[in-house]
């Protein structure tokens, strides 16, 4: 399970990583304020694999949906979102692939877990990872139809 611990520590890492470029980069402040608030969610997933050991069973974090979706609306009347550039869309694409190839990871981590925690702890990052690629997704759709209603 340790191999699996340090492979996930990796990719949250990279997540992270991830997130704080694309916060940092954001030509928009509402863009910004959705990838730090997915770089604080994935700082909650490191901090739980990290702390896997000392994780007591009625661990029950949850990343919430709604703090995500909140920030939605602040998008949607982002004047700056019909002059976002193709590249950048395409950018946020290739993002919302690695949460796929994360997920993937994930699901084979959990089926070479030996043990019922580990498997409760990936199947839920699997979960919460799953949201994250919604969020993405959502925003990638929402700029594809503001750019195709020009």
């Amino acid at each position: 399970m340790m191999d699996v611990l340090g492979s996930a520590v990796k990719q949250e890492k990279e997540s992270i990583n991830l997130y704080k470029y694309l916060a940092d980069e954001a030509s928009l402040a509402s863009l910004k304020m959705l990838f730090y608030s997915l770089l604080k969610d994935g700082q909650k997933h490191l901090d739980r694999i990290t702390n896997f050991k000392v994780l007591h069973e009625n661990d029950a974090y949850q990343p919430d949906i709604h703090e995500f979706l909140k920030i939605f609306p602040h998008i949607v009347k982002d004047q700056g979102i019909n002059g976002l550039c193709k590249e950048e869309v395409d950018f946020y694409r290739e993002v919302m692939e690695c949460k796929e190839n994360g997920i993937n990871n994930y699901k084979k981590f959990l089926n070479n877990a030996s043990d019922d925690k580990s498997k409760k702890l990936l199947t839920e990052l699997i979960s919460q990872e799953k949201i994250h690629f919604d969020v993405v997704r959502g925003l990638c759709y929402f700029i594809t139809e503001q750019q195709s209603s020009r």
